[in-house]
């Protein structure tokens, strides 16, 4: 996030409401553009089928097999995204950029291999019939391609080609749909195959940004495997954070809210809608990390860090420290504020609207939704804090706050289920205020004491893992060099 949020400086930077407008649009698609496009697809896949006459059990075949074919692939992705992230950003920092490319289809086809492999026996446990099988498995292919090239995104720059890109993409998921309906006797077929569409127009366009931008490949394409072994806990990291923030929707599929649709795919409509609903009031706190916290913060961690690296004054060291802790919590104040009104209004507001514009929102969906803002507006600061451990490299501290967030969330929800409708969603709040409190007490422990941890509590001698994988990496990698 760091490459996007420098850049985006340079849009801020200048003067206009326009200028601003449109950076506010590029740091909106590039940071919460999946979110949004999977929401709109569902929405208008729903209504396509509902305009085309399918059947109840119809419509719901198509928005869980469209749902379980993200969610999981975004899963699975999720693995490897914050080593992929540390990987480039140690090949941008030693100018190895032609490593960057390589090491994309290096882990993609790892996670492609053993994910097609996963989701084909799901998908046949399952008993689907052939054609809706077929096209989940394509569309969980193309997903967690399109989530493998966002990690790459943040080093891209042509924010217009992005946002064109997610725009082109629903748009021709949506109209292909369309069209598909009126020409196809299966509505599923047809809307499932749409998607498939779309999800390819998406990947075609970011496959052709990323070639743009970064050279062609050098080395051995499983180089990254280094970083997997030198810092394992940051695919723990991943999965944690992305399981964490979703596990109490798989939970509550198998509630007393649930609904078998076909085989393995269920779905509880009672409480993904709300949860869904809920889900778009952290957008703000998203889109204000790159262009507020990302902005302001990492000038004054830069300038910290060369002036350790580059034999800076004691004072000079000492001074940028307190800048750099001074704007942080500013940033984090200022971040929370947003997020609390965003809370407030989505739980008085929007709750009151729910209630009036007819969209099937019964009381209790309504409370539900209430609920889940509160608990997804915790996660949102949280994942902020947890985000700068990041930053400081603490990636200790950081496993623990999303290993608290998952552990609450599932024995919370767990535990919910059990209890009257009134309480559902008690265990997403808990695990974002779980989340926060640790995030907030290691965050501000480790950034009081960084000098000490940056520059005391390091290993004397560096002692080189060797194994035989990483041995078996160098040998490809000198071969194919």
């Amino acid at each position: 996030m760091a490459g996007i949020g420098f850049e985006l400086k340079k849009l801020f930077s200048k003067e206009g409401m326009v200028l601003n407008l449109r950076a506010n649009l590029y740091a909106s698609i590039v940071t919460t553009g999946p979110m949004i496009m999977g929401a709109l697809l569902l929405f208008g896949m729903k209504y396509l089928s509902i305009w085309a006459g399918a059947s109840y059990h119809q419509q719901d075949l198509i928005i869980v097999i469209i749902t379980y074919s993200l969610l999981f692939s975004l899963l699975l992705s999720s693995t490897v995204s914050f080593i992929l992230s540390r990987y480039i950003a140690d090949m941008v920092f030693i100018k190895q950029y032609k490593r960057i490319l390589t090491s994309f289809y290096g882990s993609l086809s790892i996670l492609l291999f053993f994910g097609a492999l996963g989701w084909s026996i799901f998908l046949y446990l399952s008993k689907l019939p052939f054609i809706y099988g077929f096209l989940s498995f394509m569309l969980f292919c193309e997903a967690l391609m399109v989530w493998m090239q966002l990690n790459y995104i943040n080093a891209v720059k042509d924010y217009q080609k992005l946002t064109l890109g997610f725009i082109f993409g629903i748009l021709v998921a949506l109209i292909t749909g369309f069209f598909f309906s009126i020409f196809f006797s299966d509505i599923v077929t047809a809307l499932l195959s749409a998607t498939c569409i779309g999800y390819a127009v998406m990947l075609l366009t970011y496959t052709y940004v990323l070639h743009r931008f970064f050279p062609l490949g050098k080395g051995t394409s499983i180089k990254f495997l280094e970083w997997v072994i030198k810092f394992p806990s940051l695919a723990f990291i991943g999965f944690f954070n992305t399981l964490g923030l979703f596990i109490h929707l798989m939970l509550m599929w198998r509630s007393p809210l649930g609904i078998q649709v076909h085989g393995l795919f269920w779905h509880a409509p009672a409480h993904d809608i709300p949860a869904l609903f809920a889900f778009f009031t952290i957008l703000v706190t998203t889109v204000n990390f790159v262009t507020s916290m990302e902005v302001n913060f990492y000038p004054k961690y830069q300038l910290y860090f060369s002036l350790l690296n580059k034999g800076g004054s004691l004072t000079d060291i000492e001074n940028a420290h307190l800048e750099m802790l001074t704007v942080l919590r500013q940033e984090l104040y200022y971040l929370a504020q947003r997020q609390f009104f965003v809370t407030i209004l989505a739980i008085v507001v929007v709750g009151e609207v729910l209630d009036t514009i007819g969209l099937g929102f019964t009381s209790s969906m309504i409370g539900l939704f209430r609920v889940l803002c509160v608990g997804y507006g915790l996660y949102a600061i949280a994942n902020s804090m947890m985000l700068i451990l990041l930053y400081y490299a603490d990636y200790k501290d950081a496993l623990l706050s999303t290993f608290t967030l998952l552990i609450v969330n599932t024995i919370g929800t767990w535990i919910t289920i059990q209890l009257p409708e009134n309480f559902y969603g008690f265990g997403l709040v808990f695990a974002g205020l779980g989340m926060y409190l640790v995030a907030w007490i290691t965050l501000f422990t480790y950034s009081k004491r960084l000098d000490y941890f940056v520059l005391c509590k390091q290993p004397i001698f560096i002692k080189e893992n060797d194994n035989l994988l990483l041995r078996f990496i160098y040998a490809l990698d000198q071969k194919a060099n």
